[in-house]
């Protein structure tokens, strides 16, 4: 299933609420959880974390390697 209303004054959409979305030939996966946000003074490990976090919602998304 496809969805882009590009016509829309407010903008696009690419995927519906709780639909699934995937690039460059990956499978598609829905929303990737909300990512805690670090203090100024965190630690290496939840920056780490954080960072990690990223990383592994991208991959899932296809859009890095």
């Amino acid at each position: 299933v496809y969805l882009l209303n590009g016509g829309a004054a407010d903008g696009s959409l690419v995927g519906a609420s709780g639909g699934k979305v995937g690039f460059y030939g990956e499978t598609p996966v829905v929303q990737a959880s909300a990512i805690t946000t670090i203090a100024t003074n965190a630690t290496g490990t939840a920056i780490s974390t954080a960072v990690n976090s990223i990383i592994t919602a991208l991959q899932n998304l296809g859009l890095t390697a």
